[in-house]
């Protein structure tokens, strides 16, 4: 039981939020729901990307019906049909997507969601990348987005950023998707590290600009969260209290925080690697540290809520198997005895589940704001005239 003195502080808090509503005139603090995901090579049936120097064939060939894949465009439109479904269920106001071929599979997938259920995104950022599987990251939105910028790396997918303008304040989302682990090791884990760096330069950039900049980085890093690369290059803390330390330090010593770090460990993996039966955290999303004050002191326009906030979504159609990993859309997978599901069936047939990967949502709550910074005095003008009367 907690005793009156335990619950003095959260009433006088509770009381200094409701005095600051009052004298900013503003509305009940409201919420901002983000998500990211990875939803495993989202292409059309139509060969239409350029030509990859290593086959000599365009990079999206596969994606066709003539291919060993056998993809057409009614196995294309159920998958957006899935994929709808669950973001409708999930209701983000904004989400990051990875392993996207293009703009337009983003513009279906938002007809599909706008169409089948009423769920509309308005807005969508996206910028082809020089990625050799032809993939791509974007962004959804319900509300304008003031500003995008796109990051390029050569070779990757890049990092895309926008600035959606919030009623009560504008939210900067950051999407990612990192270098995969298929191949050697040891390069893989350093190309990671520059992509996990550039990020920490590109939060940095945007931190020195605004402090109280609220920023969210949405992705799949292809690492769990104390992962060699991320903690090489991003460096961010593993738990809420290390973060908010580091804002007894200089900026350029900030920890971020991923919010995963919220969820149980039971319930954390959005990947599962089926041959060494293990599960992962890949995906996730990132918060400056000052986003992890409560709402009621002065910080960014927007907060990281309450722990139990942030969850990796996997409804029960979306689990698969005695383990429940994700229920991916392709083809399906037999149950032989001994096999855990795990051999593939050459019929061709694609079953209709999702991605191999959950996403990831959170619901940030509006915060004080910070009062703009004081304007700088103007420095005398040597060169001003005299004042009149004067000599």
């Amino acid at each position: 039981m907690t005793s009156a003195a335990g619950r003095l502080p959260r009433l006088l808090a509770a009381i200094a939020l409701a005095a600051w509503v009052a004298a900013a005139g503003a509305a009940p603090v409201a919420t901002f729901r983000v998500a990211t995901w990875n939803v495993e090579n989202l292409f059309d049936a139509v060969v239409n990307q350029h030509v990859s120097y290593l086959t000599g064939e365009p990079i999206d060939a596969e994606w066709c019906a003539k291919s060993w894949r056998r993809w057409t465009d009614e196995r294309y439109r159920t998958k957006l049909e899935r994929l709808a479904w669950v973001i409708d269920k999930m209701k983000p106001d904004a989400i990051a997507l990875q392993e996207v071929e293009n703009r337009g599979v983003l513009d279906d997938l938002c007809a599909t969601l706008r169409k089948n259920h009423g769920w509309t995104f308005p807005y969508v950022v996206h910028r082809d990348s020089t990625d050799p599987r032809g993939i791509d990251v974007g962004i959804l939105s319900r509300h304008p987005v003031a500003k995008e910028e796109y990051i390029p790396q050569r070779g990757r997918r890049g990092m895309l950023v926008a600035t959606i303008a919030v009623p009560g304040g504008d939210v900067v989302l950051v999407a990612c998707h990192f270098k995969s682990q298929l191949g050697d090791a040891e390069t893989n884990i350093a190309a990671r590290t520059v992509e996990s760096a550039k990020l920490r330069e590109l939060l940095l950039r945007i931190l020195g600009e605004n402090p109280n900049a609220s920023v969210v980085a949405c992705g799949d890093y292809n690492e769990d969260m104390d992962g060699p690369a991320m903690m090489g290059g991003l460096q961010p803390a593993n738990d809420r209290a290390t973060a908010m330390e580091s804002l007894r330090l200089p900026l350029a010593s900030f920890r971020p925080y991923n919010l995963v770090g919220d969820i149980p460990a039971k319930d954390r993996g959005s990947f599962f690697y089926a041959r060494r039966k293990i599960w992962n955290t890949f995906d996730g999303l990132i918060v400056s540290p000052r986003m992890l004050l409560p709402v009621y002191q002065p910080g960014p326009a927007w907060r990281a809520g309450e722990p139990r906030e942030t969850e990796t979504i996997h409804y029960p159609e979306m689990r698969w198997g005695k383990d429940g990993r994700p229920n991916a859309f392709h083809r399906v997978r037999s149950y032989e005895s001994g096999t855990d599901g795990d051999v593939v069936d050459d019929s061709n047939y694609y079953g209709e589940g999702y991605s191999d990967h959950f996403p990831v949502l959170t619901v940030l709550h509006r915060g004080r704001p910070a009062p703009p910074p004081a304007p700088k005095a103007a420095a005398p003008d040597a060169k001003a005239p005299p004042a009149p009367g004067g000599k």
